[in-house]
């Protein structure tokens, strides 16, 4: 089955876009492995401060205003972050542990990705996550490869889903657009064939 999309100037709301990407930053997909903020959560009992969180290149496209941030976490109950009372700091739910990185997740996580290119690089972030989203509430994304840093958007992504079932069905769409364009599709696991190097771990 072909799938087309064809952005839609502001039909994703701004606080569930903010949310989602905070939920990324502190998903079991990325945490595990993002060294940088797990130092971070390590000083102040998981508690991170919006003003590192705005560093991030992606939440900055969304806001650059704390308040904002907090207000959408604070009315985001159902959420796996959460916001403290002084409206500064966010962290994961403590009730909701994070996994401890190792192989077996890593490969997990690795085999629910699917590599999409042909974007044009011109497309923010907001265009990104609402052509996700039409694949599904619960898709990930992210704009390089895990390990990988990058100073702008180079016209490819990751989606990750929740399961290997949905990323196969995915992966089976006979064609999916974006804006007239074709995307290129294919398993994470056959990019990291080329960059092991990069991966945390020895991957199988």
């Amino acid at each position: 089955m072909a799938s087309s999309f064809k952005h839609v100037t502001g039909a994703a709301d701004r606080d569930s876009r903010i949310v989602k990407q905070l939920e990324f930053y502190f998903s079991d997909t990325n945490l595990p492995y993002d060294k940088f903020l797990q130092a971070k959560i390590r000083l102040n009992d998981g508690w991170v401060p919006i003003s590192v969180l705005l560093t991030f290149k992606m939440l900055k496209s969304i806001t650059r205003d704390s308040a904002v941030i907090a207000s959408a976490v604070k009315d985001a109950v159902d959420s796996i972050v959460e916001v403290d009372e002084t409206g500064l700091k966010i962290r994961r739910k403590p009730k909701i542990a994070a996994p401890a990185p190792d192989r077996r997740l890593f490969k997990d996580i690795v085999q629910r990705s699917i590599y999409c290119s042909g974007f044009p690089r011109t497309t923010t972030v907001d265009e990104l996550l609402e052509f996700a989203a039409t694949f599904g509430d619960n898709v990930i994304t992210k704009t390089t490869p895990m390990r990988f840093k990058s100073q702008a958007f180079k016209g490819s992504l990751y989606f990750t889903f929740s399961t290997k079932d949905e990323a196969e069905k995915f992966l089976a769409r006979e064609s999916v657009e974006y804006n007239g364009m074709e995307i290129k599709r294919m398993w994470e696991s056959d990019i990291l064939g080329d960059y092991k190097a990069y991966s945390p771990f020895n991957y199988e």
